[in-house]
């Protein structure tokens, strides 16, 4: 059995990760009053990217996990790219939006509507940072993305992660309340494998960095780069950030190929144990 685990580091996480979060997510999804339960969501991918690297690797996995938290030193570039990207991203989708016709203010960014401070700003990003930051990317570039990354090129890896990342959300599109809610499911598996190819790109020039990657996800969320469906039903505007982000990583997959990079990126994988 241990032999076993530890032959299929993957299937561990990926079955620990969906058990435990749907063991909660489909009960509420159904209706299923679950109080402060329900909420606790957000870090279920770490604690099983962690159960994950002591049942599969030991010590030397866990440690590995933890060493990608601190690697903070790759360039005030990537710093740049991960917290202003998303922005410049949503204010350039909500423009089009608007020359198409739509809504500038149903468009931009909620933080940056209703006369919020801007220095709220940073208090917001924190939280996101701890919350689904931590709580995801110790789980899916952390854990999963440098194990697919062996024996995938960096296009399939993160298309592979991707369709995964969209199952994992599937019971919120049925959760009344929840931001994905009334999403259609072709559009959730369209926005997640763009933004994970993003995610690896990313995750590829920044040594393997999880602390990056965990700062990437909270200013995505913070400018809302997948944006909700309309509560009258339209996609229009999830579809369009979802062809602006396939428009980037047809960019990226044009200028580094499918390997997201150029050159060897050792840091990005797994040691051996």
């Amino acid at each position: 059995m241990a032999r076993s685990m530890r032959s299929r580091p993957l299937a561990v996480f990926f079955l620990l990760a969906f058990v435990v979060t749907w063991a909660v997510w489909v009960p509420r999804a159904a209706g299923v009053e679950l109080g402060a339960v329900g909420q606790l969501w957000t870090w279920v991918p770490a604690a099983a990217a962690l159960i994950a690297a002591v049942l599969t690797g030991g010590r030397a996995a866990v440690a590995e996990l933890g060493s990608r938290l601190v690697r903070w030193r790759v360039g005030w570039r990537w710093y740049a790219v991960v917290v202003l990207g998303p922005a410049a991203f949503s204010f350039a989708v909500a423009a089009l939006y608007a020359l198409l016709g739509g809504s500038w203010a149903a468009a931009a960014p909620p933080a940056l509507r209703g006369g919020t401070p801007l220095t709220m700003l940073p208090l917001f990003l924190l939280v996101l940072f701890v919350t689904d930051g931590l709580g995801e990317e110790v789980a899916w570039r952390g854990f999963a993305l440098p194990r697919l990354l062996v024996r995938h090129n960096a296009l399939v890896a993160s298309l592979i992660l991707g369709s995964l990342w969209a199952a994992w959300h599937l019971p919120l599109v049925w959760t009344e309340g929840a931001p994905l809610f009334g999403q259609p499911v072709w559009l959730l598996l369209l926005d997640m494998t763009a933004k994970s190819v993003l995610f690896t790109w990313v995750f590829l020039h920044t040594r393997g960095s999880v602390l990056l990657a965990a700062l990437f996800h909270a200013t995505t969320n913070l400018f809302v780069v997948s944006p909700a469906v309309a509560d009258a039903g339209s996609v229009v505007l999830p579809l369009l950030a979802a062809g602006a982000q396939w428009a980037l990583v047809g960019v990226v997959i044009a200028v580094a190929g499918p390997g997201l990079a150029k050159g060897p990126r050792p840091e990005a994988l797994p040691k051996v144990y």
